[in-house]
């Protein structure tokens, strides 16, 4: 079982768009790019994947991190891609949640 700790953004970025940046900061690729359930994978065994809004609903954009080796690592590696995201990209990153 994964646990997952989440980066919110408030941007406005299709899924592609946003996995492609993370992608790039991470030095990694996306995994099944052009599917539904794409992802990065971390290191580490993880994987990230993003949530965007539904239609006609208002940013913001879930950055989930997913991590099999507990909920202290997921926050870690979370708190990590955040740190990495923020000096990358001129996002505005504002919580992370669990």
């Amino acid at each position: 079982m994964d646990h997952v700790a989440t980066i919110v953004a408030d941007i406005h970025a299709t899924k592609p768009e946003a996995l492609g940046i993370i992608a790039a900061a991470l030095d990694a690729s996306v995994q099944g790019a052009h599917t539904a359930s794409a992802f990065v994978a971390l290191p580490h065994g993880g994987r990230v994947e993003v949530d965007i809004p539904k239609f006609g609903e208002a940013p913001p954009l879930a950055i989930d991190v997913h991590d099999p080796r507990g909920e202290a690592e997921a926050r870690t590696a979370a708190q990590s891609l955040l740190e990495l995201l923020s000096g990358a990209t001129a996002w505005p990153l504002h919580h992370l949640h669990d």
